[in-house]
């Protein structure tokens, strides 16, 4: 016969035999000798004598039948596997047993088993077939899983009883099971990377990979197998020399870690500070470091040490070491410094000082989530710790800024208090009143002079009469700003006001223009 072929090669003459029904003509086509044909086609017909049957058979199977020699040996580890499995599957649930502890132990007490390779092989096929799930075996210092908790912390502002919601970011390293909690104000990229710098820090390493699942933040296109991360995520990566992983879409069992540390994070960190009130995100994040640092080092139930200890001896040593400087998300804008010597930030509405003398420059503003630069001439001029998004139009004015001589500079540019008053005069006494109030509802007088020259400007848009008209509305609100007068004169309120004041009722008493012609 020649010598033994390959199953590949057996299952083709069989095909080919199939298909003509003769041996001579198989032997022809497949320049192989007759006897060979014969011999594979009567081995195959000895178990059925449907050869489309046997050709559709699995591998294993199908070597069974082909290779007597081998059946038995492989019948017989099939038993001993197909005994053991719900034994070893016990096992993996259990905490630091692992697929090459257990396949150790079925090597040692068996004379005939399957490689290391075929036996996982096998044990992964056994638990998709029953939708089995199984402990997955963590490389210490290799991966930080992160994910955002599905429940939102909160804390309430002292001054206005407002309260604000918090996203919080769970991380954790699988193989210790080391956690790390923070709340942000929201799961935008420049908090998420704000986050991912935290944890970093708390961890005092660097691990060699991150795995989260598809977040806007994280992901701009969702691919099993090569996903897009956002481009400061990338960055962020290169920076630390991070890889960056995304579990597959709508699979939260690849990161069955952190989905856990979520829920205890619920039990042991939510849980205890249910009744507490906390009046800034600043204090909410140390009462959850505080119940954190109690939570890493809780003992195991079912093993020795605690998270702490056993992320500090055995992952720690194995993580490389922070660079000097954090990943920082930097962005810039141009703006014109303008005559109360502050530069908008138009991301965010405010207003930053910058020193008088460069009233009239152009400056470069440089801002990340926390400071804000001015540049001017490609020097520094000024840095301010940035205003909440929630204060649009506020201003952060620093002292150093202001001119020796504030009054006399003012007059210099043209405007002062005074001179908005005089003009404000000129319109009315409700636009006089309304100029007063803005000026005096400022820290730093200057401050208001934009306003003031906006309702200025409006009576050239509308009349003097209209802006007159709407400033009575302020006053008997008994506030006003400039967007207040621009809302009024846009919607006609104004002259709904003078309609409802010049209309003359009907009435008996009352006589009519006729009465005096």
């Amino acid at each position: 016969m020649g010598k033994i072929k390959r199953m590949d090669q057996v299952k083709l003459i069989l095909k080919v035999f199939l298909k003509n029904g003769s041996f001579k003509a198989t032997a022809r086509k497949l320049k192989i000798s007759k006897n060979t044909v014969k011999h594979y086609v009567r081995q195959a017909q000895k178990f059925d004598h449907d050869l489309k049957k046997i050709i559709s058979l699995e591998q294993e199977s199908f070597f069974v039948i082909f290779n007597k020699e081998a059946s038995d040996l492989e019948l017989e580890k099939d038993r001993i596997f197909l005994e053991k499995i719900s034994f070893w599957l016990e096992e993996l649930c259990k905490p630091g047993v692992t697929r090459q502890l257990i396949w150790e132990e079925y090597k040692s007490t068996n004379d005939q088993f399957y490689s290391y390779s075929r036996f996982c092989g096998k044990l992964k096929r056994y638990i998709a077939s029953k939708d089995l799930t199984i402990a997955l075996n963590h490389k210490p210092g290799d991966v930080l899983q992160i994910d955002f908790a599905g429940k939102k912390l909160c804390w309430v502002d002292i001054n206005t009883g407002e309260e604000h919601n918090c996203e919080v970011l769970v991380t954790v390293c699988p193989f210790s099971h080391y956690c790390f909690v923070i709340a942000l104000p929201s799961q935008k990229v420049q908090d998420f990377i704000h986050g991912i710098n935290q944890a970093l820090l708390f961890l005092g390493k660097l691990p060699k990979k991150l795995l989260s699942d598809n977040l806007k933040s994280y992901v701009t296109r969702s691919d099993k197998y090569e996903p897009k991360f956002n481009d400061l995520c990338v960055q962020l990566g290169a920076h630390y020399g991070i890889e960056l992983q995304a579990t597959r879409p709508r699979k939260p069992k690849d990161k069955a870690s952190v989905e856990n540390a979520v829920r205890i994070a619920y039990q042991r960190i939510y849980a205890p500070l249910r009744n507490e009130i906390f009046h800034s995100i600043e204090e909410l994040n140390r009462g959850i470091k505080d119940q954190l640092e109690i939570h890493n080092q809780l003992p195991f139930q079912k093993k020795e040490g605690s998270r702490k200890e056993r992320f500090e001896q055995y992952e720690k040593p194995l993580m490389d070491n922070l660079p000097n400087e954090l990943f920082e998300i930097k962005k810039s804008t141009k703006a014109k410094v303008q005559r109360n010597y502050h530069v908008f930030l138009g991301e965010e509405k405010n207003y930053y000082s910058v020193p008088h003398q460069f009233v009239g420059k152009q400056a470069i503003v440089l801002y990340n989530r926390t400071m804000v630069e001015v540049y001017i001439d490609r020097k520094r001029v000024a840095l301010h710790n940035r205003l909440d998004h929630r204060n649009s139009h506020a201003y952060q004015t620093s002292d150093k800024h202001l001119p020796r001589n504030h009054e006399q500079w003012k007059a210099s540019q043209g405007y002062d208090g005074a001179y908005f008053i005089a003009q404000a005069a000129q319109i009315g006494e409700a636009t006089q009143w309304l100029i007063q109030q803005i000026l005096i509802g400022k820290i730093y007088e200057a401050q208001a002079y934009k306003s003031c020259a906006g309702i200025i400007h409006l009576s050239k848009r509308y009349s003097s009469l209209r802006v007159e008209n709407a400033a009575k509305r302020c006053q008997k609100a008994g506030k006003g700003n400039y967007p207040m007068m621009k809302n009024i004169l846009e919607k006609n309120l104004d002259q709904e006001h003078e309609a409802l004041i010049l209309k003359i009722p009907d009435h008996t008493n009352i006589r009519g223009p006729e009465a005096y012609q």
